[in-house]
């Protein structure tokens, strides 16, 4: 799962996207705890986070080999 989510070549674009996505939040840690459980974000942004990793995770497609 980190691989995937934080280092994976083949979603290099995805990566991107995700962490452009996050600064915006002024996210900066990315990490297991914050991408999947908001651990250490504001309570007012943890929604928009796990939204925005639920997306990458839909995105290529690649959940339901995990």
């Amino acid at each position: 799962m980190e691989h995937f989510l934080l280092q994976c070549s083949r979603f290099l674009s995805q990566h991107i996207a995700l962490r452009s996505r996050l600064s915006i939040l002024a996210i900066t840690t990315l990490d297991l705890p914050t991408l999947l459980a908001a651990s250490g974000v504001h309570p007012s942004s943890q929604p928009a986070v796990l939204r925005l990793t639920c997306a990458f995770l839909r995105k290529p497609g690649q959940l339901p080999r995990l």
